[in-house]
């Protein structure tokens, strides 16, 4: 009995460490688990970013004094395995937006219960350069100025003209572009 409590978790040790050597040579890789259950709880110039591994639930407030970045502010808040993202990448991810000035969330993909996929090429400029590096398991908190957003057109209603956005941003899956 003993034995068996202790063969499990080498076991899967071994499995891990297999599956992470077989996926850093890769040019096409795409997704990995995470090595551990991400759980962070992070504050940043008045922007909170908070996850629990109990029930996963993720949560992203900005306060009304928080400080509106003015340029792009990147966090890593859990590492990831694997691949990198790069700017030509597709990414699936899973995420919450909050504006700086509603304070409120104006997207969220675990509301939804499903990820969702990008190509880095053809989202905000803040995303393109928030997650490019990030690997699959990884969680970033990104706080994007309005000028790397939507600017001064917004995107009404949801977000307001020259409107500065904070993000949790979680890595599930990454595909490389075509060469």
């Amino acid at each position: 009995m003993r034995a068996s409590r202790l063969f499990i978790p080498l076991a899967a040790t071994a499995l891990l460490l297999v599956g992470c050597a077989s996926e850093e040579g890769s040019s096409t890789a795409t997704s990995g688990e995470p090595a551990e259950l991400c759980s962070f709880d992070e504050s940043v110039d008045g922007v909170t970013a908070v996850q629990t591994g109990d029930d996963g639930s993720t949560q992203l407030t900005v306060a009304k004094d928080a400080k509106v970045p003015e340029e792009l502010v990147v966090v890593d808040l859990c590492q990831g395995v694997g691949v990198e993202a790069t700017p030509q990448s597709a990414v699936t991810a899973d995420y919450v937006g909050v504006g700086y000035k509603t304070r409120e969330v104006f997207d969220s993909s675990f509301e939804r219960g499903e990820p969702a996929t990008f190509p880095l090429s053809q989202v905000i400029p803040g995303w393109t350069e928030g997650v490019a590096g990030m690997k699959p398991g990884g969680a970033r908190l990104l706080l994007i100025p309005s000028d790397l957003a939507y600017g001064p057109t917004g995107r009404p209603p949801a977000i307001q003209e020259n409107e500065a956005l904070a993000f949790i941003v979680e890595i599930v899956e990454i595909q490389e572009a075509p060469q």
